[in-house]
């Protein structure tokens, strides 16, 4: 009997290749016959043709009516043969178009993917897993693609920060956006300013209740996120601090499960470094080498879904419902963590965004500023307030600067804060 797969179905069978086998040897076969039969067939008529002066002193040999039979009876036999052939050649290929669905329907039956890095669309039946949300994002996704906040009350009334962020998406060009509103008054409001709501609601876990108003709502976005996954979207989830000025959905690869925008401020604490330790006491081994990345934002990124993506996601949810930790902490360390004794990693392909485009605010108001030819003319796809506690005051200086192009916009505030 042959193994059985998860959900009962039986593994696939060697009968497959062996009938591939068996098929082709019969048909390779009757080629050859086919081939020496008309060689055969075409000298012995060459050879009855000739004169008796050749160099064999071969002899004519009249043609009978018994011999006119035999050729007729031997062409018609040829052609029997050209048409098994032909019908073997056809059953070759139709036995190997099952052999290739049958192991793609066992892989599917496993609840896995080919390429645990394909990203899925949606379908009527990822369509039942969430009907009200797959509803209402055939109305907002393009392409299949969504810029989505996670809101409460708390950012959404009007001319707030949920507002703000609304407001600079659209002047950006961007018009699949919408904002997952956590209570009826966020939604509301955000309908208000003209910004496509949808209602969940989603319980804040024990484990994050003491961690302040906005960590908290942060730790819910990646059960939010499974949802929109299951259902076969992509989404650039962003915090509401940050400000767009270009399109992003413009400046993506989409070349890996997860691309987000980086806490660092130049190519090494961005894209990453070889840092090396020295131990005096170790003499000739004085020197240990590790490579270090500053992390990626989990207030603005960018997942696919996949099947590497859904194992993230069902880690984090995991480890922030279980676990006391900061959310971009854990989302960190569950993408570049390796696999280990006792631990499989999500094994995620990942991006860092260009730190100059996604910028946070260290670089802005930090370094950039202070280089004036840069500044000046240098336009960025979106700039994340996140070093900064005064974060609504700055948002607004940014778009103060890039939108009404005043370049003393943000003279007023320190490098850091006070």
């Amino acid at each position: 009997m042959a193994p059985m797969l998860r959900g009962g179905k039986a593994a696939p069978t060697r009968q497959g290749p062996v009938a591939l086998a068996m098929v082709a040897g019969v048909a390779a076969g009757l080629l050859v016959a086919s081939w020496v039969f008309a060689g055969s067939h075409h000298t012995a008529l060459a050879n009855g043709s000739s004169s008796g002066g050749g160099v064999g002193g071969g002899t004519v040999v009249p043609i009978t009516t018994a011999g006119t039979g035999a050729v007729a009876s031997l062409q018609a036999e040829v052609q029997k043969l050209l048409q098994e052939r032909d019908a073997a050649q056809q059953e070759v290929a139709k036995l190997r178009a099952q052999v290739t669905s049958g192991s793609a329907a066992g892989t599917a039956a496993a609840g896995t993917c080919p390429d645990r890095h394909t990203p899925w669309g949606p379908t009527v039946d990822r369509d039942k897993q969430y009907p009200e949300l797959a509803e209402f994002l055939k109305k907002v996704a393009i392409n299949n693609e969504v810029l989505v906040a996670v809101s409460n009350k708390n950012y959404a009334w009007p001319g707030g920060m949920l507002s703000v962020w609304a407001e600079n998406a659209k002047r950006a060009g961007v018009k699949n956006m919408m904002v997952v509103a956590l209570d009826e008054d966020t939604k509301t409001n955000a309908e208000g300013f003209g910004l496509p709501a949808f209602r969940m609601d989603i319980a804040i876990p024990d484990s994050q209740k003491n961690a302040g108003s906005n960590h908290a709502v942060s730790a819910l976005k990646f059960r939010i996120l499974q949802n929109f996954i299951k259902l076969g979207y992509s989404v650039f989830l962003s915090d509401v601090d940050i400000i767009f000025l270009q399109n992003p959905f413009e400046h993506l690869h989409r070349d890996s499960d997860v691309e987000g925008m980086t806490d660092g401020w130049d190519n090494g604490t961005a894209y990453g470094y070889n840092d090396v330790a020295d131990d005096a006491s170790m003499g000739w081994a004085r020197y240990a080498h590790s490579m270090r990345v500053f992390v990626l934002n989990s207030g603005l990124f960018y997942i696919r879904p996949t099947q590497a993506t859904t194992d993230l996601l069902d880690k984090l949810i995991y480890r922030v419902e279980t676990e006391n930790g900061w959310d971009q902490a854990l989302f960190n360390e569950c993408i570049f963590f390796p696999s280990r004794p006792g631990y499989k990693d999500p094994s995620v392909t990942r991006r860092v965004l260009d730190y100059m485009l996604f910028m946070n605010s260290k670089v802005l108001f930090k370094h950039l500023r202070h280089d004036k030819p840069r500044f000046d003319s240098h336009m960025p796809v979106s700039v994340h307030v996140n070093y900064h506690p005064d974060k609504f005051e700055r948002m607004k200086a940014v778009v103060k600067r890039y939108v009404d192009k005043d370049l003393t916009a943000l003279d007023r505030f320190p490098d850091g804060s006070e």
